[in-house]
């Protein structure tokens, strides 16, 4: 006992001093050789005091050609123990230019136990220091080693260079590359055959690992040699623990990334064998070679997930979770964890009921690695994300139940304290947001454990993009629907953060979030809307409607703020027909229409922001049926708002778009209507008739109607054409001009229609009734005289298609307008004369009516005979339904009788 005492005492100065004098230049080779000796073991003991001794540089002078190969086999020892795991004296050795005679040591003049000795010192002064692996190789070290590899049959040289080829690739694409072109992978993979000493194999397989680590070229080459079935083979349970550990590994780095490699190794029977490494009775750095080789395995692969999972990995992995187990097989084990149930139901289903909850909240206590909470906190996330079973469960200790009653939501939301790693939080809001989603109890629990403050806290600028978008999805879950949670988090300042992350600089996917948040705090909240417009919401929400849509922001589509939206019955109509946001201009135009709505101080700041003609812009690009909706419901009460907003429309054109939409026959009868009621809102406006007059922006609503257009198209062209009608006697004549008097009519007297329909055309009818009137006179003078020599150079011509080709004199505006100011001024005046002039039309009306004779009454069967007003000089060409002869009735007075002929599309 008391050499054994001896041989671990630590050396003395003295000691040191003596044994480094006797190896001095001046010193004869006996004492060299007994101080190499001694040196040797001394390092073993304390190789920082015997560097500081000065030991290092009269060692590497010993390594010349002309030491004797005993004295330089002991120098070799003691460079090694000076080396081995000390990083400073691994980079003094190096200093003192032992590299360059270390590798000439390893050419085949050297004795075999000198180069087996240089190549051990080789392996630990490159071990885990890059620096020198670069200088060995480039000295080069590596040609030197893998002939070695090729020709030496001893076993313990064997390893020996195998250890050194392994250390000089652990952070070295480069030299992985050149081991491989320097021929070392037959050698490398024949070494792991059943005949080859475990030691020699262990070695080998630890150098497959280092060689195919994150290097694809590598991973085909080696897999090409054939070194998967040996390697599986190494995880049989007769092969020693720590082969079993190096072949894990080895396979761990060739499946990483390589699918193809996943699949050869489970066709190789890898997945039994591997579970049987998981179990309890294994060596944990056993356990954590195979966890890690089953992450990769199953990464992004559903069939080996199948496969792993019913081979029984879950249970072992979720044992491994326990308090016992050492942090870094955790580690692993929630990785694989993770891996196993990403994208996969029936996993996550499996690692639930396996009792993996409680562990994986335990390790979300401070005790646990930062690494550790982080996966520990993705498998939770994923346990409750997109798993229909599950969620099904949630009332009967489903996963949120689960998660929740374990005692999960203090610790989530500790961590996303701010001494937390911004990948852990964001993690822990994932997590957060996966518990809450359409779960009130939980949402409750998160509120009351204190979320809202620190959530808000990382929408702040200074937090990585990745955690705002985590943070601002849990806020967006926990104000859904909810007055009291809309509460506190604007009385936690959250207003100003989430109007910040709405500028351009914000990535799309962060806007997104921020402005659907900030939408259901403004949303039948006038409060709420007056703080947002206070913080400076409006010019950023504009400026995102006014940019253009990356590809990007438009495949990103927000499928749970879609869905939240459909559970809101009062936007319920807008939303069902949208199908799911193209993007977030959505969320913006959402955000800007429900800050104007009913709010008169918003809308004259929506409207004075520049928000008008984006939003008309994108009433002209197609989009869902619900955001022309939301678009044009803010642009209704921005309208009605004041003058100068509707000045501002219309000077941004406001009328082209909405006619586009109002004469769109595939739109929804309430887009049809909105769109008309904004025209003639506008329409109130003396210079916007001009320029609607002036530009014939009328023509496109009159070809609506037509009997085989849709009752939609009939309803909106009718309601848009009555208030055009009401405004004025000179657009009433333009409709004239422009063929609208037979169109309707024959519209009203083709079929029946709808109460709804039937009420619009008949209040169009109504409001043309003073031009039908004068028309009725013209038609009659001209029948009197006979027909007019112009027909067929008419004024407007509407044909088969209902294209319109106006060929009418152009509209003098300044005149138009001279006339619309001066109808205005006389209107109070000319309204009791036209009173006056109504009754006494009614009472001749009806007086002629009495006294029509009886030959001028229709027969009984010419009841249904169509009635039409024709001016024959300017409606040349009138569509009609029939396809034979037709009487048309004049007033009920005069019948013309006229044929009408499809074939040549004429009157005759």
């Amino acid at each position: 006992m008391a050499a054994k005492e001896d041989l671990h005492a630590q050396p003395g100065d003295n000691e040191i001093l003596c044994e480094i004098l006797r190896i001095s230049p001046t010193s004869n080779l006996n004492d060299k050789r007994i101080g190499a000796r001694n040196l040797k073991a001394l390092a073993l003991k304390d190789s920082t005091k015997v560097a500081d001794a000065g030991a290092i540089s009269l060692l590497v002078a010993l390594l010349s050609a002309d030491t004797p190969s005993d004295i330089q086999k002991d120098v070799l020892g003691a460079l090694g123990h000076l080396a081995l795991n000390n990083h400073d004296n691994q980079g003094k050795v190096a200093a003192a230019g032992a590299i360059p005679p270390l590798v000439a040591l390893l050419s085949a003049g050297t004795p075999p136990l000198v180069q087996e000795e240089a190549a051990n010192t080789l392996a630990t002064l490159v071990a885990n220091h890059p620096s020198n692996q670069r200088t060995v190789a480039s000295a080069g070290a590596i040609s030197l080693l893998v002939a070695l590899l090729a020709t030496s049959t001893q076993p313990n040289m064997q390893a020996t260079v195998l250890h050194a080829v392994a250390n000089l690739m652990q952070y070295n694409a480069d030299n992985r590359g050149n081991v491989a072109s320097s021929g070392a992978i037959p050698p490398l993979v024949a070494l792991l055959s059943a005949s080859t000493p475990a030691h020699v194999q262990e070695q080998a397989a630890s150098a497959l690992a280092n060689l195919v680590k994150n290097h694809p070229g590598n991973q085909g080459s080696v897999t090409s040699a054939g070194a998967i079935p040996p390697l599986v083979t190494l995880l049989s349970a007769s092969t020693p623990a720590h082969v079993q550990k190096q072949a894990a590994g080895a396979l761990a780095n060739l499946v990483a990334n390589n699918p193809d490699n996943q699949g050869k190794v489970v066709s190789a029977g890898a997945i039994p064998s591997l579970v049987a490494l998981l179990s309890v009775s294994t060596p944990v750095h056993v356990q954590e070679k195979a966890a890690s080789m089953l992450l990769h395995l199953v990464y992004d692969n559903p069939a080996n997930k199948v496969k792993a999972a019913s081979a029984g990995a879950i249970p072992p992995l979720v044992a491994l979770l326990s308090a016992s187990t050492p942090a870094h097989v955790q580690h692993k084990a929630t990785c694989a964890l993770r891996n196993l149930v990403a994208n996969h139901p029936d996993n996550q289903g499996k690692v639930a009921s396996a009792g993996a909850i409680p562990p994986l909240v335990e390790l979300l206590t401070a005790s646990a690695s930062a690494r550790t909470q982080d996966h520990a906190v993705q498998v939770l996330s994923l346990l409750l994300l997109n798993n229909p079973e599950n969620q099904e469960k949630v009332a009967s200790a489903g996963n949120q139940g689960s998660v929740a009653s374990a005692g999960a939501i203090p610790p989530l939301v500790t961590l996303l304290s701010a001494g937390t790693p911004a990948h852990v939080q964001k993690q822990a809001a994932g997590a957060l947001g996966n518990i809450v989603t359409n779960n009130p109890d939980n949402q409750g629990k998160v509120v009351s454990a204190g979320a809202i403050p620190p959530l808000v806290a990382l929408l702040s600028v200074s937090t990585p993009v990745h955690v705002q978008e985590k943070a601002a999805s849990v806020l967006l879950h926990l104000v859904y629907n909810n007055p009291d949670n809309q509460g506190k988090v604007v009385s936690a300042c959250a207003i100003p953060p989430l109007v910040a992350l709405l500028s351009v600089s914000t990535p799309v996917h962060v806007q997104e979030k921020a402005a659907s948040v900030l939408l259901h705090l403004v949303y039948n909240n006038p409060a709420n809307q007056g703080k947002v417009a206070s913080a400076g919401a409006i010019p950023p929400l504009v400026a995102l409607v006014s940019a253009s849509a990356s590809a990007l922001m438009q495949d990103r589509v927000v499928k749970v703020l879609s869905l939240l939206l459909l559970n809101v019955p009062e936007n319920q109509e807008k939303v069902a027909s949208a199908g799911t946001p193209a993007d977030v201009k959505f969320w913006a135009v959402l955000a800007l229409s429900f800050l104007a709505v009913n709010n008169h101080d918003n809308q004259g700041k929506v409207a004075s922001a520049g928000a008008i003609p984006p939003m008309l812009a994108l009433l002209s690009i197609e989009v869902s049926l619900g955001f022309q909706e939301t678009v044009m419901e803010s642009l209704m009460q921005i309208a009605a708002c004041s003058t100068h907003n509707r000045k501002i429309m219309a000077a941004a054109d406001a009328i082209t778009p909405l006619v586009g939409l109002i004469t769109n026959t595939s739109m929804r009868a309430s887009v049809c209507w909105t769109a008309s009621l904004i025209a003639t809102t506008l329409l109130s406006d003396p210079q916007v008739r001009v320029m609607f007059t002036s530009a014939k922006l009328f023509l496109p609503l009159i070809t609506l109607l037509r009997v085989n257009y849709p009752e939609q198209a009939l309803v909106g062209a009718a309601s848009a054409l009555s208030h055009i009608a009401s405004v004025s006697p000179s657009i009433r004549r333009e409709l004239a001009v422009a063929g609208i008097i037979p169109l309707l009519l024959a519209v009203r007297a083709a079929k029946s229609y709808a109460p709804q329909v039937q009420e619009k055309l008949d209040k169009l009818h109504v409001a043309l009734q003073d031009v039908c009137s004068c028309q009725c006179c013209v038609s009659k003078n001209k029948r009197a005289k006979g027909p007019s020599p112009h027909v067929g150079s008419s004024a407007s011509v509407l044909g088969h298609c209902g294209a319109t080709t106006s060929v009418v004199e152009p509209v003098d505006s300044d005149k138009l307008m001279q006339e619309l100011l001066e109808e205005e001024e006389k209107e109070k005046a000319v309204k009791e004369t036209k009173a006056n002039a109504k009754k006494e039309k009614k009472q001749r009306q009806k007086e002629k009516k009495k006294g029509k004779s009886k030959e001028e009454q229709p027969a009984a069967d010419q009841v249904d005979v169509l009635q039409i007003v024709i001016n024959i000089e300017v409606f040349a060409k009138v569509e009609l339904v029939m396809n034979c002869y037709t009487e048309l009735t004049y007033c009920g007075s005069v019948v013309v009788t006229a044929s009408f002929s499809p074939k040549n599309d004429v009157f005759l």
